[in-house]
């Protein structure tokens, strides 16, 4: 067995000080298992974040791990049981333990692994320097290739040759961006950057969940869109999503969530990132149906693909000269969630073509704005049956033609008339219709 040589010190804090993870490590051990916490938890415990995911490595074959643990009472999911993970869970808090490992074969997409006792192979495995990081429950950091140094420094660097890594996983391009937007400080570093533009025509055989669960990832950083035109920069983005290019949207958009606006329902999203990179030559019902081609072909979910659609087309009716009376009816059609997203993504797109917000024009968007956090949503104050019970029309299709036009009288009237005024306005139109009708077609008098 290769082991590891300590490098450093942290002090656990958060879930990696809880007693339930302290019992978890404590049931490994009693199988003679040595685990440790590997990549993500300790490159976030060394930045001092928020811990969230909890991914252990242990020298155990994962049936003893899993035996190990359900002898002192936790609950165990064999989530990969060919790739050597389980997934413990205590108190609904989960923790991804995997076995040791080495790749036998690759083909860029999947790997066939075998177990091993070897630290140093497993982390050679891996593929940037600060996710070979692992630590001990106490706290005792082993850093194989000096992972720490390149965190601090901003830098993610690929262990090893950067051309191997990505062959053996295509979407380890994606992830060297990914991991850049959120933890890397410019410049890029040259050897990985060029490896994944000669790499990127492999991520063509990637499926699309995986290239989308990466890419919404990327959009989740404060400030993506450096990254995202480095991706275009270096020829990646367009070998695969060609659509997403219009990154001075994303600019305004990303500044608009994270700094311009106060308002907590406006918080990091990626799918309205994802909506302002989206550039389309198509418009109307045509443009609305490519964005959900494209969003369907991205495998996001029904509803997903129907925001995606409607955030692409809706922003264009949008606009900061809009009187209060539009603003409210944009607001009745849309309803408060989807008329912010068309107000934020087409104050981006005007403030993209100035080529900076224009501040003079801010206190307007965000008077919109305002007017949505206050919205509730009102009635239509007449309905079906109200036509039925005056007998206006015969039930069919022109009750639903009449309930249209008085909405639309009531939307053109600010939604100010009450029920007494649009039956009024209903019965009006019935009888200037049947006088029409008359004066059209006069019935002949009988004889």
């Amino acid at each position: 067995m290769t082991k590891l040589d300590p490098t450093g010190h942290l002090a656990p804090y958060g879930v990696m000080a809880a007693a339930q993870t302290a019992h978890l490590f404590a049931a490994l051990a009693q199988k003679g298992g040595t685990a440790r916490y590997v990549g993500g938890i300790v490159r976030d415990a060394l930045l001092a974040r928020d811990l969230v995911d909890v991914d252990i490595a242990c020298d155990l074959k994962p049936e003893i791990s899993m035996a190990a643990l359900e002898a002192v009472g936790i609950r165990v999911i064999p989530t990969g049981l060919q790739h050597g993970t389980i997934t413990a869970i205590i108190n609904d808090y989960s923790y991804e333990i995997t076995t040791l490992r080495v790749d036998v074969t690759t083909d860029g997409r999947h790997a066939d692994v075998a177990f091993t006792d070897n630290w140093l192979l497993d982390a050679k495995r891996r593929d940037f320097t600060f996710n070979a990081l692992y630590c001990d429950p106490d706290g005792t950091i082993y850093d194989p290739f000096d992972g720490e140094t390149d965190l601090r420094a901003g830098r993610v660097r690929f262990i090893g040759v950067a051309e191997d890594r990505i062959a053996e996983d295509y979407l380890r391009i994606l992830r060297f961006f990914r991991f850049f937007a959120h933890f890397g400080r410019p410049p890029l570093d040259a050897i990985g950057a060029e490896a994944c533009r000669k790499g990127a025509a492999g991520l063509r055989d990637i499926s699309s969940e995986r290239i989308r669960d990466e890419l919404f990832k990327l959009l989740r950083a404060p400030r993506p869109a450096a990254t995202i035109g480095d991706m275009v920069g270096f020829s990646v983005l367009p070998v695969i999503l060609p659509e997403l290019k219009n990154i001075p949207r994303l600019r305004i958009v990303e500044w608009l969530e994270t700094t311009a606006l106060a308002d907590p329902a406006i918080t990091i999203d990626p799918l309205r990132r994802m909506a302002a990179l989206f550039a389309s030559d198509k418009t109307g019902n045509d443009g609305i149906a490519h964005a959900a081609q494209f969003a369907r072909s991205l495998r996001l979910s029904n509803d997903e693909v129907e925001r995606f659609s409607l955030m692409t087309a809706s922003f264009r009716l949008i606009d900061n000269v809009m009187d209060g009376k539009r603003v409210r009816r944009h607001l009745y059609h849309l309803g408060a969630d989807a008329f912010r997203d068309a107000v934020i993504m087409a104050w981006a797109d005007r403030a993209a073509m100035a080529g900076r917000p224009v501040p003079g024009e801010n206190a307007r968007w965000q008077d919109m704005l305002a007017v949505a956090q206050d919205w509730q949503a009102p009635q239509l104050p007449v309905k079906g049956r109200d036509i039925l019970t005056a007998q206006l029309v015969p039930p069919g299709p022109m009750m639903g033609q009449l309930l249209r036009l008085a909405e639309e009288y009531w939307l053109e009237n600010d939604m100010a008339p009450d029920h007494t005024a649009l039956m009024a306005y209903m019965a009006e139109h019935i009888a200037d219709h049947i006088r029409t009708q008359k004066h059209t077609n006069p019935t002949q008098e009988t004889k």
